[in-house]
């Protein structure tokens, strides 16, 4: 898989609810920063996931933009009530996702 395949399916997992899914995608030192969460291991994240799963939703992606180690996703995430536009940038190493900055408006 390349670095884009990954961050594709990472979004794939996510959306559909696939905890399990998003497992072998990350690395175990992963570091998510977002407006509402920050975590600094895979286990955490994951933890946090399968404590309170995402809600099932749709999105379009509006963009994709990769580098040598890193791939941008902007993507309008559909839930029920709303729609919310979302940018994530991925970095990798290993084939895995070691690095994830999460963006979008939470108001």
């Amino acid at each position: 898989m390349t670095n884009r395949d990954i961050a594709l399916e990472f979004l794939r997992c996510f959306c559909a609810g696939n905890v399990a899914g998003l497992a072998p995608l990350l690395a175990s030192n992963l570091r998510l920063r977002g407006p509402l969460y920050r975590f600094d291991s895979r286990d955490s994240y994951l933890d946090s996931l399968k404590n309170d799963p995402p809600e099932r939703c749709t999105y379009q992606v509006l963009s994709v933009t990769e580098s040598e180690d890193s791939v941008s996703i902007y993507y309008d995430y559909e839930k029920r009530d709303r729609t919310l536009t979302i940018a994530q940038l991925f970095r990798f190493e290993n084939q895995r996702i070691s690095n994830i900055l999460l963006v979008f408006d939470g108001r």
